[in-house]
């Protein structure tokens, strides 16, 4: 006789799930920041639990991954990793720098930063960042992408910041929750059904930590992505078993509705 491996789980009801996107602080939940870095001696994150922080890079035709290298080059990764611990103040976040001082990267260093994270346990992969061309550069991210799906991994990824709806990877990929930019002063997310990029959060002319130990105003869909991530952070502090595709369901039964307000024309 066989016996289904969720037979003994309790599903929470859309309440249960909605009481833990609002309350839940991240305990127990690893993310894993793909980005420039993260600068953790900084004042807002003095708190932080800081699990990794690698470098990958590329040496000698190899691919390395340097222990302790994780620092932030730009500034990006550490305005990502700010909203998260805000959010989610008691999840470990990882840093794994693959985006170098110039905001650029190359997809296979992207794709192995993806793979180490993955390796290392975590549950959450925050992508703000976004690859368009040839499928000699998109059909890479596909793999690690399945993967993490396969793996029940969750894939946050910022949508194009010129136009959600024009194809930007991972963002795109329908195992990956796309992000878009709300207008809104709200820490609300919003729910999009006829979009393949379905959420949208705040974004827009919000301060958050950057390099130095200052401050900056930014805008974009890169610091809406970390909304979406450090809300899955707490439905998995309570409950960890929700899956990918599960996630997805009560994401989009708990957020608010889009609409036409919420289109930022910045």
């Amino acid at each position: 006789m066989s016996h289904r491996a969720d037979h003994d789980i309790a599903w929470p009801t859309l309440d249960e799930v909605r009481s833990a996107a609002e309350n839940g602080t991240g305990a127990g939940v690893k993310i894993a920041v793909i980005d420039s870095g993260i600068d953790s001696r900084h004042p807002r994150l003095k708190s932080l639990n800081l699990s990794d922080s690698v470098a990958l890079v590329e040496q000698n035709g190899r691919i390395e991954a340097l222990e302790g290298e994780g620092h932030d080059t730009y500034g990006h990764g550490t305005a990502v990793a700010d909203i998260i611990h805000q959010d989610a103040p008691e999840a470990e976040i990882g840093s794994f720098r693959v985006i170098d001082a110039r905001s650029l990267s190359k997809t296979h260093l992207i794709c192995a930063g993806v793979r180490e994270a993955i390796n290392r346990g975590y549950q959450i992969l925050n992508c703000s960042f976004g690859c368009r061309g040839l499928a000699k550069h998109i059909l890479p991210h596909k793999d690690w992408a399945d993967e993490a799906w396969i793996k029940g991994v969750h894939v946050v990824a910022a949508a194009s910041n010129a136009d959600s709806t024009e194809a930007e990877w991972p963002a795109h990929f329908a195992s990956v929750i796309g992000v878009d930019i709300a207008d809104t002063s709200s820490n609300d997310i919003f729910y999009r059904p006829d979009h393949l990029v379905s959420f949208s959060a705040k974004g827009e002319n919000i301060e958050v930590a950057w390099l130095g130990g200052g401050v900056q105003m930014q805008t974009g869909t890169s610091f809406a992505a970390p909304r979406l991530t450090s809300r899955i952070a707490r439905i998995l502090s309570v409950y960890p078993y929700v899956s990918p595709s599960m996630m997805y369901t009560f994401l989009s039964s708990v957020a608010e509705p889009w609409h036409p307000g919420l289109s930022s024309d910045w």
